[in-house]
């Protein structure tokens, strides 16, 4: 007896489940690309954004900066070219674009400063403006030509007045800077005068040029708006009289 031959279908069948078997199992999953920062739009192509850089800081151009030497000199402030320089003020001497000759020097108890290319130059008793005009000249005479002078007082001496006889509180009192002081305030600052003061009878002992001045002083004319003032300097001694009626 003859063995039946497979139908067409059943080889079909066999080529299918042949072929399925040589798949694999499971495919693996697809590998996706790594995430990628969000580009600056304001960036250059291909640049990522980061963090901002941090504010520079605001510096003046070139043509802001301070002119050093070339920089004007500062003008007198009012009251102070009037001041009497006294010795013991410390000064500041500036010439303009000549940075050489700016110097701070004391003046000596002879009266006289140190100056660079003039020596010692005696400015006690002058105001800072007289002192001032007084070394651009010198200066001016032979070594600068046309100079521009500022004259600055850095410190001041110690500046006393003493007040004695028929005030309320006689002693030593200080004058403050550049500020004059009147013989009345200066005895206002002694308390007034005492019951019995003479206020006809007051005399001032100043010194001037190494020598003693004695000054009387009616300080009942200065009351009146028009009687004048006269005014205390460093060193002053005065001295107020006693009334003997």
């Amino acid at each position: 007896m003859f063995a039946q031959s497979p139908s067409p279908i059943s080889c079909l069948v066999l080529i299918f489940t042949a072929f399925t078997a040589l798949l694999p199992l499971s495919a693996a999953p697809p590998v996706l690309p790594p995430p990628q920062t969000q580009a600056d739009p304001t960036s250059p192509a291909g640049a990522y954004r980061s963090a901002p850089a941090p504010a520079q800081e605001n510096r003046p151009s070139p043509a802001e900066k301070p002119s050093g030497t070339d920089a004007p000199l500062p003008s007198l402030m009012a009251g102070e070219g009037d001041y009497i320089l006294s010795a013991g003020d410390t000064l500041d001497l500036m010439v303009y674009k000549e940075p050489d000759l700016n110097m701070r020097s004391k003046i000596a108890r002879d009266g006289r400063v140190q100056l660079p290319l003039l020596g010692e130059v005696k400015v006690v008793g002058m105001s800072v403006r007289e002192a001032q005009e007084h070394i651009r000249k010198l200066l001016n005479a032979d070594y600068v030509v046309d100079p521009q002078v500022y004259l600055n007082i850095v410190s001041y001496t110690q500046r006393k007045f003493t007040i004695i006889g028929q005030v309320t509180r006689p002693g030593s009192y200080e004058l403050q800077g550049t500020e004059s002081l009147g013989i009345l305030e200066a005895i206002g600052m002694a308390g007034g005068f005492s019951r019995i003061a003479d206020t006809r009878n007051i005399t001032v002992k100043r010194s001037v040029d190494g020598k003693t001045q004695t000054i009387k002083v009616n300080t009942k004319k200065l009351e009146d708006p028009h009687g004048g003032s006269f005014d205390v300097l460093p060193g002053d001694i005065i001295t107020v009289g006693e009334s003997w009626y």
